[in-house]
C-alpha cells in the first residue's frame, strides 16, 4: 500500500523536492510518486503500479492527499449531494476534498475505514486521522514549516534530521503505559494520534481535537432484545460488505469472530463472484492442543466454503533489526514475520482482501465490573436477574459478593490486595525485571476510575493508548499487497454496541453471550456452544531461539533501565523461560536490535 507526504511552509515557496525525498525514503510504499502544489503547501502520495490506494485531487483552492480506504463511499456520496455537492468520482482524495468543502473539518467523524489525510487551501493546512488509528500519521512541526508523512522516516527525510532513539518512547514499549500521542522512537518525530484532526496555521499548529467522543454513547440506546437481534443484523452485515472487494478470503479460526464474519460474508460473496467463500487457516498438526482445524472444518462445511490451510515457518524474531528500520523502531507484542508470512499466502493463493474476525473481544465482551454498576446505578431488577442467572451457572455466593463490593473499594486498595496476593506483578513480571518497574503499569487498570464508574470507563478502555500495533500491521499488509477488512470494528457497529444497556449487551459475565445469541442459526451450534479457548501459548515456546536471545541481550551495548542483565543472562543459559519470560524477552530483544543502528 503507498503513502502520503506534506510539506507547509510558514516562510517562502514551498520547494517539491523535498516531498518527493520524503516519499522516496520508504520504497516500499512505492515508487510512483505524485505531486501537488497549493500555496504555501507540496502535497504528495506513493503508491506501487498494480496497487493504488494512496490518491491526490484538487478543486478550486483546495487540494487533498488521502492514503487508505473509504468503505462507505456510497453513503457520503449521499450526504454530499443533500448538502448540494455532487461528486461523480470515488477518488478517495476527490471524496475528502467535497466533504471539506460542504462541511469543513468536522466532516472527520463521517469518515468510515481506515485512512490518514492531508487537506489544505493553501494557507492553512488539516490533518486528519482515522478513528483507531489503523492508517499511520507521523509530523514535525517547526518554526518555519511543517512535515506530515505516513512514516517517521520520511518525516526525518523532510527535516533533515539525523537518526536519533527516543529512550523515553523505548521504555513506554517495554513497560507499557503508551499514550495515544506518543511520539515516534525516533527523536522529534510526533504522532498524530487517532481520531484526531489538527489546524496548520501560518503561525503554528493549533491544540489536536479530538472528533469522536466514544464516551459519550455508552447506554443511551433505548431498544428492546428483539430490536437488538434487527439490528445487529442490519450493522453487522452492512460492517462485513463494506469490506468485500470480490478477491476476499477470511482468516478462519475455530472460534466465535471470524465464523461470524464468514457466515454474513458468504451470501454476499456467492452473489458477487458466484463462487463459494473462501478461507485461509494456519494449522498446527504437530501440536495437537494449538490445532484448530476440526473446529473450522466444521465451519466451512456448515457455509459451504472453500479451505485453505497453511502451516506457519516464520518465527517471531527473525529478522529482527530488518523489522526495527522498517517499523521505525520496536513494535511490542506483534508477531510481524508470520502476519507478513499469512498475508504473503493469501496473495499468492491469489486473494487481495483479508476478512478477519480481530478485535471482537473490545467490541462485545468487556464484562467486568457489570454487578457493580448495576448496583450502584440502583437497577434493580437487572441486577436481581444478573445474580439469579449467574446463580444458576454455578457462580458462588463468595463470588457474587465480592462481585458487589469491588465498586465500594478505593482503586489504591483493591490494586494493594491485589499485589498482597501475588495476584498481580508476579504473574505478570519475570524475576529478570526490577520490582521497581511494577509500579508502573498497574495489573488492572480499570481498577483505577472510581466506584461508580468503572463498568463505563471499562467499556471505552480500548480507545486509549497508542495504536502502534496497528500501524505495524498496516505495514505488513502494505508488503505483502493485500488489504485487511476487520468487520468488528466497523464504527457504526461499535457504536450500537456501546449504546447498548448494561443488562442487555452482557445477560451474564460469561464470553460473548449475547453475539453467540445473535448468532445462532447462522454459524454451527459446535462452535457457539464451545466455552474452552484454544492457547497458543506451546506453539510459542515452542519457536523460543536462546542463542539469538543470548546475542543480543546477553551484554549488549545499551542497557534498558529495569532489565537485571545477569539474571536474565543466567535464565537464557538454562533455557528454562515460561511463556511470560517469552513475552517480556521478544518486546526487550526488538528494541535491542533496534538499538543496533547506533
Amino acid at each position: 500500500m503507498g503513502s502520503f507526504a506534506a510539506l507547509f511552509t510558514r516562510s517562502g515557496r514551498p520547494d517539491p523536492s523535498v516531498v518527493r525525498r520524503m516519499l522516496a525514503a520508504s520504497p516500499h510504499r512505492g515508487t510512483e510518486v505524485r505531486l501537488h502544489v497549493c500555496g504555501r503547501a507540496v502535497l504528495g502520495v506513493s503508491n506501487q503500479p498494480e496497487w493504488v490506494d494512496s490518491t491526490i485531487a484538487s478543486s478550486g483552492e483546495f487540494a487533498a492527499a488521502v492514503s487508505g480506504r473509504l468503505l462507505n463511499v456510497g453513503e457520503l456520496t449521499k450526504a454530499l449531494a443533500r448538502a448540494g455537492v455532487h461528486v461523480t468520482s470515488t477518488n478517495c482524495a476527490d471524496i475528502m476534498l467535497a466533504l471539506f468543502r460542504a462541511f469543513g473539518p468536522k466532516a472527520a467523524n463521517r469518515l468510515r475505514g481506515d485512512v490518514a489525510a492531508v487537506v489544505t487551501d493553501g494557507r492553512c493546512l488539516w490533518c486528519v486521522r482515522d478513528h483507531l488509528g489503523i492508517r499511520p500519521f507521523f509530523y514535525r512541526d517547526q518554526p518555519n514549516a511543517f512535515f506530515a508523512a505516513t512514516e517517521a522516516k520520511q518525516v526525518l527525510a523532510g527535516a533533515g534530521l539525523d537518526r536519533e532513539p527516543n529512550l523515553e518512547v523505548l521504555e513506554r514499549i517495554l513497560y507499557g503505559g503508551m499514550p495515544e500521542d506518543m511520539p515516534s522512537a525516533y527523536r522529534g518525530v510526533n504522532r498524530l494520534p487517532k481520531t484526531t484532526r489538527l489546524a496548520v496555521l501560518p503561525t503554528g499548529i493549533g491544540a489536536p481535537e479530538v472528533y469522536w467522543d466514544p464516551a459519550s454513547l455508552l447506554e443511551t440506546a433505548r431498544i428492546t432484545p428483539e430490536e437488538v437481534e434487527q439490528r445487529f443484523t442490519e450493522l453487522f452485515d452492512q460492517a462485513v460488505s463494506r469490506g468485500l472487494t470480490g478477491a476476499d478470503v477470511v482468516s478462519l479460526s475455530g472460534g466465535v469472530d471470524s465464523p461470524a464474519v464468514a457466515a454474513f460474508a458468504a451470501p454476499h460473496y456467492k452473489s458477487m463472484t458466484g463462487q463459494p467463500l473462501p478461507a485461509l487457516s494456519i494449522v498446527f498438526p504437530d501440536l495437537p492442543k494449538v490445532d484448530e482445524r476440526s473446529y473450522i472444518e466444521t465451519v466451512t462445511q456448515y457455509l459451504g466454503m472453500t479451505l485453505h490451510t497453511h502451516s506457519l515457518k516464520a518465527r517471531a524474531v527473525d529478522d529482527l533489526e530488518h523489522w526495527c528500520t522498517l517499523f521505525d523502531g520496536p513494535i511490542p507484542t506483534l508477531n510481524a514475520p508470520q502476519l507478513l508470512e499469512f498475508y504473503t499466502e493469501a496473495k499468492r493463493l491469489g486473494f487481495t482482501n483479508v476478512l478477519t474476525g480481530e478485535l471482537a473481544e473490545p467490541v462485545v465482551d468487556l464484562t467486568n465490573h457489570l454487578p457493580g454498576h448495576l448496583l450502584v446505578h440502583g437497577r434493580w431488577s437487572a441486577l436481581a436477574k444478573l445474580l439469579r442467572t449467574q446463580r444458576h451457572q454455578g457462580t458462588s455466593v463468595k463470588a457474587m459478593a465480592m462481585q458487589l463490593a469491588t465498586p465500594l473499594v478505593p482503586g489504591r486498595v483493591a490494586l494493594w490486595y491485589l499485589s498482597t496476593r501475588s495476584a498481580d506483578f508476579r504473574r505478570r513480571f519475570p524475576d529478570w525485571l526490577h520490582e521497581s518497574k511494577f509500579s508502573q503499569v498497574p495489573y488492572r487498570r480499570d481498577l483505577k476510575a472510581p466506584g461508580h464508574r468503572r463498568w463505563l470507563a471499562f467499556q471505552t478502555l480500548p480507545f486509549r493508548g497508542c495504536p502502534i500495533t496497528m500501524e505495524a500491521g498496516d505495514m505488513c499488509t502494505a508488503l505483502a499487497g493485500v488489504t485487511v477488512s476487520r468487520p468488528f470494528i466497523d464504527i457504526d457497529l461499535w457504536e450500537f454496541f456501546l449504546s447498548l444497556p448494561a443488562e442487555i449487551k452482557h445477560p451474564d459475565q460469561k464470553s460473548k453471550t449475547l453475539l453467540r445469541h445473535l448468532l445462532r442459526g447462522r454459524v454451527p451450534d459446535r462452535i457457539l456452544d464451545r466455552r474452552d479457548k484454544t492457547v497458543f501459548n506451546e506453539h510459542a515456546l515452542s519457536q523460543i531461539d536462546y542463542p539469538l536471545l543470548r546475542r543480543y541481550l546477553v551484554n549488549p551495548r545499551y542497557r534498558m533501565p529495569g532489565v537485571n542483565y545477569p539474571v536474565l543472562a543466567s535464565r537464557l543459559d538454562r533455557q528454562d523461560f515460561t511463556i511470560v519470560d517469552l513475552r517480556w524477552a521478544n518486546d526487550l530483544v526488538r528494541i535491542h536490535a533496534f538499538m543496533n543502528q547506533w
